[in-house]
């Protein structure tokens, strides 16, 4: 280290006598040339405290391809871009700023459900205590389904009382699936989240969007989370006969960001007045490439899907993934 300070002394020495500029400056720009390509974002953010995904290999991070792009405006209050592989991180905005997430919660309520060991195809009824106000309820309580149906209504349609059933089917009382959620919360290093209802309905479940990618990144990992919240339609059959439509809440499933070479492999869309609109997304280009784009606080529906289309395209236009 002192060989290398007494080099930029001489340095110095030597180019002040040929152009005579201020010595602190230059000294500067010396440090920044140095110290700038040496300090990742990944690291950068990690520093300042944000609870990102562990890089399993940094050095496999895509390479950004036009250095003077930073990025693109949103209306999103929180916003964060990460590949997914190396846990580097490609755009982030006001990410330490816990926000509620409304029906994103839905993402750990399944994964919670699905713990229990409850068949998927065992029929049953949902409940009046099921019931919840706010949002569409898709299904009925005079006929009965699958557990399956009732998963497919809460994540595909963000139905509240078929997630609600959920809770209760799958034998925990309320306040023990609750603190499910928050242990699961913990176990996946989500530091800034809170969970106080399973369905989103209460503006205390919030979170940080880097916490809300490690959410979706372990959603992803679950085949039938991942497979529901790729279904853009269904319809579901009551024993009645009666048949019950579903639609995802995710208009991003029917745009050219679901259309090859893209693909979204796993997400979940939420809203309250107090969150604003929020939308997280794990998305693949050509079976890999995987990115995570997640906002919080769109300032409308349509708002939160053109801020993720923006955010994605940017990303895949922006960088360059090492083979």
């Amino acid at each position: 280290m002192m060989v290398q300070a007494l080099a930029h002394f001489l340095l110095t020495t030597a180019l002040l006598q040929i152009v005579p500029i201020d010595a602190r400056d230059f000294e500067h720009r010396l440090l920044e040339q140095e110290l700038t390509p040496a300090i990742s974002m990944y690291h950068a953010l990690s520093y300042s405290g944000a609870h990102l995904p562990k890089a399993k290999d940094i050095e496999k991070a895509p390479v950004k391809q036009h250095p003077n792009s930073i990025g693109v405006v949103t209306s999103a209050v929180s916003a964060l871009v990460l590949d997914r592989s190396s846990g580097e991180v490609l755009f982030q905005k006001n990410i330490d700023e816990p926000r509620s997430i409304g029906s994103i919660t839905k993402l750990m309520t399944a994964h919670v459900f699905l713990q229990s060991g409850v068949g998927l195809d065992d029929r049953v009824s949902l409940l009046s205590e099921d019931l919840r106000y706010g949002g569409v309820q898709h299904l009925s309580l005079s006929d009965t389904y699958t557990i399956r149906d009732i998963l497919y209504a809460s994540l595909v349609s963000s139905d509240n009382t078929a997630t609600a059933a959920l809770a209760r089917l799958s034998h925990l009382s309320s306040g023990d699936f609750v603190a499910r959620m928050n242990e699961e919360a913990a176990s996946m290093g989500m530091k800034q989240t809170q969970f106080v209802d399973p369905t989103g309905l209460s503006s205390k479940n919030q979170s940080v969007v880097a916490d809300l990618a490690r959410l979706i990144d372990e959603s992803a990992k679950n085949e039938i989370i991942r497979s529901i919240t790729q279904t853009h339609q269904i319809s579901i059959t009551g024993s009645s006969g009666r048949l019950y439509p579903l639609e995802n809440t995710d208009e991003l499933l029917t745009s050219f960001v679901n259309e090859p070479p893209f693909k979204i492999e796993t997400a979940k869309t939420g809203y309250l007045p107090e969150a604003g609109y929020c939308l997280s997304v794990l998305f693949s280009k050509e079976g890999k490439r995987e990115i995570i784009v997640v906002v919080l606080g769109s300032e409308s529906d349509a708002g939160r899907f053109k801020d993720v289309k923006a955010l994605a395209s940017w990303a895949y236009d922006t960088f360059e993934w090492q083979t």
